[in-house]
């Protein structure tokens, strides 16, 4: 059964549909699914986040409206915004919403990306000084950046 930031996110992600932005309510939102505001801020920031492909605009005023936008399409501007976000560190599975995101914009391929998740792994990555999350930034940043090059190429 899935948790109540699931069905939120689910929830979301079908209204959105195949459209650019969603412009909504936190506070209708929350009256929705029955949960205090904080928890549609929660999922917002940890669900609807640039590595996972998505911009949130919040609108002062007139009722908590929250805008829900689609990162940039182009492939180079949304790795550059990704890569200069990995500077300081990154935990595994923010390591793995960014993979899945290249995966969907076709800038890798799934079988790439299961190799790059197996060598970002904290099993793969642990060591007794705890640096793994600034480890897993540095490899996913070498990778992302070499793709770019790649793409480069391609246009």
């Amino acid at each position: 059964m899935s948790n109540i930031s699931d069905m939120i996110e689910e929830f979301l992600i079908k209204t959105l549909g195949d459209d650019n932005y969603l412009d909504i309510s936190r506070n209708d939102l929350a009256s929705y699914f029955n949960v205090a505001p904080s928890q549609i801020n929660y999922v917002l920031s940890t669900r609807f986040n640039y590595e996972r492909g998505f911009l949130i605009e919040s609108k002062r005023g007139g009722g908590g409206y929250i805008t829900i936008m689609r990162a940039d399409t182009k492939d180079s501007t949304w790795l550059n915004g990704v890569i200069d976000r990995l500077n300081d560190g990154v935990d595994y599975r923010t390591a793995c919403y960014i993979i899945d995101s290249a995966v969907e914009r076709n800038v890798l391929h799934e079988d790439e990306a299961e190799i790059i998740k197996i060598a970002l792994s904290p099993s793969a990555l642990s060591n007794p000084f705890k640096l793994e999350n600034h480890l897993r930034a540095q490899i996913l940043q070498r990778i992302l950046v070499k793709h770019k090059k790649f793409l480069r190429k391609k246009d």
